[in-house]
C-alpha cells in the first residue's frame, strides 16, 4: 500500500525570465494569498522554499504582515531558511555559502527559527564538500534533486564530502515539482492523479512514504488540497498525509539505513535531471565579478578587519562587511550568478556588484589604516598584506612616484635588496585655482605639518604670472617624498606674498606608478614591511639585436603561427598556448555544437614584439586577428559564410624568481553564437585531471562513461582557480581568475590539452531544439546581451611541476597567484607586535578566510587541507591570543589528539580535505 506524504510549498526564483521587481509583485500577490490560508489551517503547513531573502522582499511591500508572519513561522506553520538565498555552489566561493547560511539562518531566528534541513532543491548540480559545510552548521539532513547519479536507486541516500562527513539526503527522482498542478476539480481526478505520482515514484521510496511536493515555480498553494485529501481516504487503498518537509526528512532518518545507497563527492550527473553545465561560461562577465568581489571579501576585507580587531582598533567595520556580503549573495540565486536569465537581470547585478564592491573597499581601506601607522608617512614606505600562507610571491600595487623614469628597488627589513619593475600608472596632474592673498597665507601660517589640500608639499616655488600676480607652484603627493622645512616654507610665504589682492596656486600631483617585485619572506597572513628606494644597480645593457622572445631561468617563450610556444627549461619540455574559436547553437544552459565544423584556431594575422626585457621581468605580445563567422544561418545549422574580425591581444609575462607564466588576453569580439577558449597544449599522457572545488580537490575521468540521459555528457567542467594534468615526469597546471569552465582534452597523439572557456556567446535564454539536450529548460526568449559583443580581458597563469600536485608547490603557487599580496602606505605600530593572523608549518594547507568577531581582540579564522591523506599541521594565531576549535557555527569542538604549545600554538592531524575553524580570544592575564 502506497503512503503519500504532500508537502505544500513554491519555488521562488527570485529573477530568471522576469526582472527582480516584477517576480516580486508576484511573490506579493502569492504571499498574500497563502498567509490567511495557513492562519486559517485550511492549509496545515506551508513550506517557504528554504530561503529567508523572500522574507526581506515581501515585508519591504508589506510591512504590516510582519508580525503575522512571525506568529506563523514561531509555530511552525510557515517553515524558512535555512539559506539567504538558493545559490548555485559551483559558480560561488566556498566561503560565500557559509555566510549564506548564516546570514539566512540569523534572519530566520528573528521570526522563529529556520528549517533543521539543509534544502537544495534547483541547484544545477552539488560540490563535493556540501556536506561538510551542512555537517559544520549542525545539519545531519538534506534534500536534493539534481546531479544524482545512477549510483542512488533509492529517495534517500549517504551524502559524504571529502573528508568522511556526511547527511542523509532525500532525494527527489522527479523533482520538487512532481506534486504540482494537481486536478482537484474532484475527488476522482485528484486520486488517479496521486495513483499515477505513486507508480512514477514507488522504485525509489522502495516500501517507505512517498514525498509529494505540492507545488512548482511561482505558484500559489491550492486551498482544496486538504478538503480532498480528506475525501480520498475515503475512496483509496493509499494513506495520504499533508504535513511539513522537516517532518517527513526527520521521519525518513529515523529509519534503518539497510540498503541505503552511499555516494562520496560532487553531483554531476544529468542521468534523471538536466544538469545544465553550459552556465559556468554563460556571461562570463558574471563570474569574473563576482570572483573579484568574493576574494576582495575573503582574502582582504574580512581578515584585515579581523586584524584590526585582534589589534583592538577594528570598531565599526562589521556593518560595511555584513551589508557588502548582502549585497553580493543578492548575485548568487543559480538563476543570477549563472547567467541563464532576460537580459534585465544581469544588468540590475552590475549595480549590486558595484555597490558589494565599494563597501568591500572602504572595509579594506579602514580596516589597513587601523592596522598601520599611517602619521607623517614617508612615500617610500611600502606595507605589503599577504592574504595567505604563501611566503613566496609576485607583489604589485600602485604608488605615487617622485620620478616615474627612474630605476627602483625594494629594501627588506634584513637590508636586502630586491630589483622592482615600474610602469606609469597616471601621469602628474595640475590644478589651478585662484583665492585671496591673505586667505591663504592664513592657511600656510596655521599649519602644523606640510599639507595642503589633503595632500602634503614636497616642493615649492614663489613666481609671478605674465600678468604681474603672485604665483605659488607646489609639488605634491599623499605621503612626503622629501623633508620640507614647515618653518622656512611659512616665512617665505609670509614674507614674501603681499596680504592684498590675489594669489594664483598651480598645485601638481605626483604621478602615479604601478610596480612589481618578487619576494620570497612574506609573513603568512599579516604583514611584511619594505621601502622603496632608487636603485640603477639592476640596470641590463640594451642589446643590439632584435629579441624576438623571452625568458627567465624557468621558461622560454616564442611565438607560433598560432600562438605562443612555450619551452620549460627545467624540466626539459615543451607546450603550446593558442585559442580555438567553434561555433555553438546552444542557449543559456547548454553548449550545442554546430554540425561537425573544426574550430578555428588558426589566426587570420599575427604580430609578436617583445615589450619588457628587464631585470624584474620579460614581457612579450602578440596580436592576433580571427576571421570568425558573424553568426549561424538563418536555420542554425551551420555558421555563416559572412565573418567578422575577432581581435586577440595576448601578453605574456615572465618575472625573475618566478616559476610561473602570466597571461593577460584582450578580447574584442564582433560575432554571434560561438565560443572561445583558450587551449594550452602539453605533452602529458593523463587518464584523469585535477580540479581545485570549494575546499578540496578533486579527480575527474577525462572520459567519462554513463547512461543515455537527460543531456549528452559534455567534457566542460567547473574548477575555481585550477585544472593540471599530472605525468611522472611533467605535470602542468593552468590557473585563473574569475574563469571558472575549463576541459582537459586528450589528444589523439596521446597529449592532453587544458582549455579555458572565455566567451560563450548566444542569443537564447533557453531552445528546445539542441541536440545535446532533450527538452527545453525555460521559456524561449531572446538574450541579444548574452552574445557577449564588446570588450573583454581575462587572466590566467600556466605553472608546471613533476609528479602529483601534492609532491610540488603547485598549491602555493596558485594561492599566490589567485589571491596576491596587497600594497598599502603605512610602517608597523609600534604598539604591536608581528601581526598576523594564522601561520602554518604545512604547505597542503590553505588559508580561506577570516572575520572579526563581535567582541574586541577577537576573530575567527579558517583553513583546509588540500591533501586527500591525513596531515600534521601545527596553526600559531595572533601573539596575543589563544585559539579554540569551533565549528562553523560557532559552537566548541572537543578533538582528541589535539596539543597546546606555551606560546599557544595548536598542532592536529587534519583528516583528508578537513575544514577547520578556530576562534582567537585575548589570553587570560
Amino acid at each position: 500500500m502506497d503512503q503519500l506524504y504532500f508537502v505544500v510549498h513554491t519555488h521562488w526564483d527570485r529573477e530568471w525570465y522576469q526582472p527582480f521587481q516584477q517576480m516580486r509583485a508576484r511573490l506579493v500577490a502569492m504571499a498574500d494569498r497563502m498567509i490567511p490560508l495557513v492562519e486559517r489551517g485550511t492549509i496545515p503547513s506551508f513550506h517557504f522554499d528554504g530561503q529567508t531573502i523572500v522574507l526581506d522582499d515581501y515585508l519591504e511591500m508589506r510591512p504590516r504582515a510582519e508580525s503575522r508572519l512571525r506568529n506563523l513561522i514561531r509555530a511552525s506553520k510557515i517553515q524558512v531558511g535555512p539559506w539567504y538565498v538558493l545559490a548555485d555552489s559551483f559558480l560561488v566561493s566556498g566561503e560565500s555559502l557559509i555566510r549564506n547560511l548564516e546570514i539566512g539562518m540569523a534572519i530566520a531566528r528573528r521570526f522563529g527559527r529556520p528549517l533543521d534541513v539543509g534544502y537544495l532543491p534547483d541547484q544545477f548540480g552539488h560540490i563535493a564538500q556540501m556536506p561538510q559545510i551542512l555537517a559544520g552548521f549542525g545539519f545531519t539532513t538534506a534534500v536534493l534533486w539534481r546531479g544524482v547519479g545512477a549510483d542512488v536507486n533509492r529517495n534517500r541516500f549517504t551524502w559524504e564530502a571529502l573528508d568522511g562527513s556526511s547527511v542523509l539526503t532525500v532525494y527527489l527522482p522527479n523533482g520538487y515539482s512532481n506534486g504540482a498542478n494537481l486536478p482537484l476539480e474532484s475527488v476522482d481526478s485528484f486520486v488517479a492523479r496521486a495513483e499515477q505520482i505513486a507508480r512514477r515514484e514507488r522504485d525509489f521510496a522502495a516500501g517507505t512514504p512517498i514525498l509529494v511536493m505540492n507545488g512548482t515555480d511561482h505558484a500559489p498553494p491550492d486551498a482544496r488540497l486538504s478538503e480532498r485529501i480528506n475525501q480520498a481516504r475515503e475512496i483509496s487503498a493509499m494513506t495520504f498525509e499533508i504535513g511539513s518537509l522537516e517532518t517527513y526528512v526527520h521521519r525518513l532518518a529515523e529509519l534503518p539505513l539497510d540498503g541505503t545507497p552511499q555516494h562520496r563527492g560532487e553531483l554531476r550527473s544529468p542521468l534523471r535531471s538536466h544538469l545544465l553545465p553550459g552556465v559556468t561560461s554563460a556571461r562570463t562577465w558574471i563570474k569574473h565579478r563576482d570572483f573579484e568581489n568574493c576574494r576582495e571579501l575573503e582574502r582582504y576585507a574580512d581578515p584585515l578587519a579581523a586584524l584590526a580587531n585582534a589589534l583592538g582598533r577594528g570598531a565599526g567595520l562589521d556593518a560595511f562587511l555584513e551589508m557588502a556580503w548582502r549585497t553580493e549573495i543578492q548575485n548568487h540565486p543559480h538563476d543570477s550568478i549563472c547567467g541563464c536569465s532576460v537580459d534585465q537581470v544581469h544588468v540590475d547585478m552590475r549595480y549590486r556588484f558595484d555597490q558589494a564592491a565599494m563597501l568591500a573597499e572602504t572595509a579594506v581601506r579602514r580596516a589597513s589604516a587601523a592596522c598601520l601607522n599611517v602619521r607623517n608617512l614617508d612615500a617610500s614606505e611600502l606595507a605589503v598584506f599577504n592574504p595567505s600562507l604563501v611566503r613566496g610571491a609576485l607583489v604589485t600595487g600602485e604608488r605615487e612616484a617622485a620620478d616615474p623614469g627612474a630605476r627602483y628597488g625594494v629594501e627588506t627589513a634584513d637590508g636586502r635588496r630586491i630589483p622592482v619593475a615600474v610602469d606609469n600608472a597616471r601621469e602628474q596632474r595640475a590644478v589651478d585655482s585662484e583665492m585671496p592673498a591673505a586667505e591663504f597665507k592664513s592657511i600656510i601660517g596655521s599649519l602644523s605639518q606640510p599639507s595642503v589640500f589633503g595632500r602634503t608639499v614636497n616642493r615649492y616655488e614663489i613666481a609671478t604670472t605674465p600678468d604681474g600676480r603672485p604665483q605659488v607652484n607646489l609639488f605634491m603627493s599623499r605621503a612626503a617624498f622629501s623633508d620640507l622645512d614647515l618653518a622656512e616654507f611659512q616665512h617665505a610665504i609670509r614674507t614674501r606674498i603681499s596680504d592684498s589682492g590675489s594669489i594664483r596656486i598651480h598645485a601638481t600631483s605626483a604621478a602615479r606608478c604601478a610596480i612589481s617585485f618578487v619576494v620570497d619572506d612574506l609573513a603568512q597572513t599579516g604583514f611584511s614591511f619594505y621601502r622603496l628606494v632608487r636603485d640603477d644597480s639592476f640596470v641590463v645593457p640594451a642589446s643590439p639585436e632584435v629579441v624576438t622572445s623571452i625568458e627567465n631561468e624557468f621558461f622560454r617563450l616564442t611565438p607560433t603561427p598560432r600562438g605562443l610556444g612555450i619551452s620549460d627549461l627545467k624540466r626539459n619540455a615543451a607546450m603550446e598556448l593558442y585559442f580555438e574559436d567553434d561555433g555553438d547553437r546552444g542557449d543559456e544552459y547548454n553548449y550545442d555544437p554546430v554540425g561537425d565544423g573544426a574550430p578555428i584556431v588558426t589566426p587570420a594575422s599575427i604580430s609578436a614584439s617583445v615589450i619588457d626585457n628587464g631585470p624584474v621581468r620579460s614581457r612579450i605580445k602578440l596580436a592576433m586577428t580571427f576571421e570568425v563567422p558573424a553568426s549561424l544561418t538563418a536555420d542554425r545549422r551551420a555558421r555563416s559564410s559572412e565573418h567578422a574580425n575577432l581581435d586577440v591581444v595576448l601578453t605574456a609575462t615572465l618575472y625573475q624568481g618566478l616559476d610561473r607564466i602570466d597571461f593577460i588576453a584582450d578580447i574584442t569580439n564582433r560575432s554571434s553564437d560561438h565560443r572561445l577558449r583558450a587551449a594550452l597544449r602539453t605533452p602529458v599522457t593523463a587518464a584523469d585531471a585535477v580540479y581545485d572545488t570549494s575546499f578540496g580537490v578533486i579527480r575527474r575521468p577525462l572520459a567519462p562513461s554513463e547512461p543515455r540521459g537527460t543531456e549528452d555528457i559534455y567534457p566542460t567542467v567547473p574548477h575555481r582557480t585550477f585544472t593540471a594534468v599530472e605525468g611522472a615526469e611533467f605535470s602542468a597546471a593552468l590557473a585563473s581568475r574569475g574563469i571558472l569552465e575549463v576541459e582537459a582534452r586528450p589528444e589523439p597523439a596521446g597529449e592532453t590539452t587544458i582549455l579555458l572557456t572565455l566567451l560563450r556567446c548566444v542569443g537564447w535564454l533557453s531552445r528546445s531544439d539542441l541536440a545535446t539536450r532533450r527538452g527545453g529548460a525555460g521559456p524561449e526568449l531572446e538574450t541579444p546581451d548574452a552574445q557577449e559583443l564588446g570588450a573583454h580581458r581575462f587572466e590566467f597563469a600556466v605553472a608546471t611541476f613533476r609528479g602529483s600536485y601534492l609532491d610540488s608547490d603547485l598549491l602555493q603557487r596558485v594561492e599566490a597567484y589567485t589571491s596576491p599580496p596587497r600594497i598599502f602606505s603605512g610602517r608597523r605600530d609600534d604598539r604591536d607586535a608581528a601581526a598576523m593572523l594564522l601561520s602554518c608549518n604545512n604547505s597542503h594547507v590553505i588559508f580561506s578566510t577570516a572575520r572579526p568577531l563581535a567582541r574586541t581582540n577577537c576573530y575567527k579564522v579558517r583553513a583546509y587541507s588540500a591533501s586527500p591523506t591525513p596531515e600534521i599541521a601545527r596553526f600559531a594565531f595572533c601573539a596575543s591570543g589563544r585559539a579554540r576549535l569551533v565549528d562553523l557555527a560557532g559552537r566548541p569542538v572537543k578533538r582528541a589528539g589535539l596539543k597546546r604549545s606555551r606560546d599557544g600554538a595548536i598542532t592536529l592531524e587534519l583528516k583528508p580535505f578537513e575544514l577547520v575553524t578556530f576562534e582567537v580570544r585575548p589570553r587570560a592575564r
